[in-house]
């Protein structure tokens, strides 16, 4: 909600706004979640279950570890991989890998815990899984789904491997079934209580969130529905994004209260409409055949109909100028980001792939000299500190965020 919220053009704070204007690092809480609290106990959860024959629940942990190693590259580039998570055995200065490494060892994964699954033969994973409530079928979707991301983002650098792994994955749906329906959607409601919604106990505890002028001045100028259910309005039907790194001083369009104001929140992990945009990308490309107005068409569809939205304005919707397809990559992009809300981390990702939309760093940042948002995350200070001899010497960072860019953006001319 703080950092990648900023970077992505969703999400900004009215009057602190350090976060936002790049004068605070991000603390080593990101690196110590996805080492520390994820892939560690991962990998124990995946070893306990080969030793124990549960395949389902070893390829469902498989799953889990590739979700977090991707956010791991991605926002910090190269990083511990083949070696990280062995403390318990001593492995305690991991080396660092290469994203290419990393990514191709992350898709042969998930090859894997998709034939886990059919090996299984049925069954479930049992009723501590929160996610699918022990819905192996949903796992294996999720599997999939989580492959065509891995595979579309290094897309625009290894063409032909990501060409061989989106149609091996679209061309076999019965091998490699993907989310067919926003039913198989992958997120985490939260019961409340001691347990809030995170975007709900972050302005609980600040109450510095407005919505961002980039997400809104888009939706406007598309006369999009799902206005009305990521912001809050002024006055009734009107809305005002706070431009990033500014103060808030006038009334400007807050989050919508069902994000950062319900305990019994949930947070996605990913969506029905993202494979679609994905498959329209790939068709556009010419990885597979297929339709890819269609794909487009059934993405918007599904992401509108999440806040229950009429067919009727649906279809209105997609007639406007400006949405109504044209057969253009563009168009794929840029509904990528508006159904992305909320999933920060990878509409963040997905800008540094595209490009799109094409956003300028904070207006009152603390570094001059760049021409886009962040380009990554800065390494945190206890690697430097306790690993900096595996850390490598080609990834330099400039003013934190920005200098190195991660394998897979092929962006030229950013600074």
């Amino acid at each position: 909600m703080k950092y990648p919220a900023a970077f992505a053009g969703y999400v900004t704070k009215g009057t602190y706004t350090d976060v936002t204007n790049y004068l605070m690092v991000p603390s080593d809480v990101i690196w110590s979640g996805i080492y520390t609290d994820i892939l560690t106990n991962i990998n124990y959860v995946i070893d306990g279950a080969d030793a124990e024959g549960n395949k389902n629940l070893q390829a469902a942990a498989l799953i889990v570890k590739n979700y977090a190693l991707q956010l791991a590259v991605d926002i910090y580039g190269k990083v511990p991989c083949s070696e990280a998570g062995q403390a318990a055995s001593g492995l305690i200065h991991p080396k660092y890998d290469d994203e290419k490494d990393i990514y191709y060892a992350m898709l042969t994964s998930l090859k894997s815990a998709n034939a886990l699954f059919d090996e299984a033969k049925g069954g479930d994973i049992g009723e501590s899984d929160l996610l699918y409530g022990g819905d192996v079928t949903k796992w294996k979707k999720f599997g999939n789904s989580l492959r065509l991301r891995v595979a579309i983002r290094i897309s625009n650098v290894d063409e032909a491997k990501a060409k061989e792994e989106i149609a091996l994955v679209l061309n076999t749906p019965e091998e490699n079934p993907l989310f067919e329906s926003n039913a198989d959607n992958a997120f985490l409601a939260y019961p409340g209580g001691d347990w809030v919604e995170p975007w709900t106990k972050q302005h609980n505890s600040v109450g510095d969130s407005y919505i961002a002028k980039p997400i809104v001045d888009t939706l406007l100028a598309y006369a999009d529905p799902r206005i009305a259910f990521y912001a809050e309005p002024i006055t009734e039907g009107t809305y005002s994004g706070l431009e990033v790194g500014t103060d808030a001083d006038k009334e400007y369009s807050r989050v919508n209260d069902r994000f950062v104001n319900n305990s019994t929140g949930t947070v996605w992990f990913m969506k029905y409409s993202e494979i679609e945009l994905i498959r329209a990308e790939a068709v556009l490309k010419g990885f597979v055949l297929g339709d890819a107005g269609e794909a487009y068409q059934k993405a918007i569809t599904a992401s509108c109909s999440e806040y229950g939205i009429s067919d009727a304005v649906i279809t209105a919707y997609l007639a406007q100028p400006e949405v109504k397809w044209n057969n253009e990559l563009k168009q794929v992009y840029v509904q990528k980001w508006i159904a992305l809300f909320r999933q920060c981390w990878e509409a963040w990702a997905e800008m540094r792939r595209t490009d799109v939309p094409t956003l300028v760093p904070a207006s009152r940042s603390a570094y001059s000299g760049h021409n886009r948002p962040p380009f990554r995350f800065p390494y945190p200070d206890s690697e430097k500190k306790l690993n900096a001899e595996n850390i490598p010497s080609s990834v330099v960072e400039d003013d934190y965020f920005w200098g190195y860019q991660v394998w897979w953006e092929t962006r030229k001319g950013v600074e």
